[in-house]
């Protein structure tokens, strides 16, 4: 499918009006429009167009975060079950865990926040009494880790209205997001805008579980990490 073709079928998807969701739950809107589209579903982090164009489909009145990529490769200071040993809680299946989204300049309970080095272009997790770093990211390997996932983003917002149960979509405007930003991201983190998510826990055994450190970002916000934004209706 070409870009132009593209343009076409949302232009005509856009005339429909309100269209009832294919599927029920938080999936519906994205499933809904790649059917239209005549796209095959596709969940994993990979393009959905051509090899080349994810889409991300959004409600507008979402405040919904989504996990652009998940990175711990080489970022922590000190051992991870160290971390969740310091600065973790027991949760209700009495496990210790550290399970937080972290954002610049909100310094959660833990004891934990978030500082920026616009210099070095680095980002760190530190420890609000000391100052010590516990983690580390470099913003261009983050920004080529998001790169190598969504450097083509087709992202489509929708009004959403109920009847009867049933929710139905307005599919009424499209951007293609090209050239994702080192500095939009910094400013992103600066405003608060992505937050660092930790999930991690000690089992029984006392190995770490960890399901991945998570950059997450409000879907309404994507936009605004893309220097080149086409609109396509």
């Amino acid at each position: 499918m070409t870009l132009q073709e593209m343009q076409r079928k949302l232009m005509a998807i856009k005339d429909q009006g309100f269209i009832p969701s294919l599927r029920r739950g938080s999936t519906g809107i994205g499933y809904t429009l790649e059917t239209l589209l005549g796209v095959a579903e596709n969940n994993i982090p990979i393009p959905d167009i051509g090899g080349r164009v994810e889409i991300k489909t959004i409600r507008r009145d979402s405040q919904s975060l989504i996990t652009l990529f998940t990175f711990n490769r080489g970022v922590w200071h000190i051992p991870q079950k160290e971390l969740i040993e310091r600065y973790g809680y027991w949760d209700k299946k009495g496990r210790r865990a550290l399970k937080n989204t972290v954002f610049y300049d909100r310094p959660i309970a833990q004891g934990i926040a978030l500082d920026v080095d616009e210099q070095k272009h680095t980002i760190h997790l530190v420890d609000v009494g000391s100052g010590e770093p516990l983690a580390t990211w470099d913003v261009f390997v983050i920004v080529g880790k998001f790169m190598s996932k969504l450097s083509r983003l087709l992202l489509v917002f929708a009004d959403r209205r109920r009847e009867g149960g049933q929710e139905f979509f307005h599919y009424d405007e499209a951007y293609l997001l090209t050239e994702p930003s080192p500095r939009a991201f910094l400013n992103a983190f600066r405003g608060s805008v992505i937050g660092i998510d930790i999930r991690m826990h000690l089992k029984d055994n006392g190995a770490v579980r960890n399901r991945g450190t998570g950059f997450r970002i409000a879907e309404k916000d994507l936009i605004g990490l893309y220097d080149r934004r086409r609109k396509l209706i």
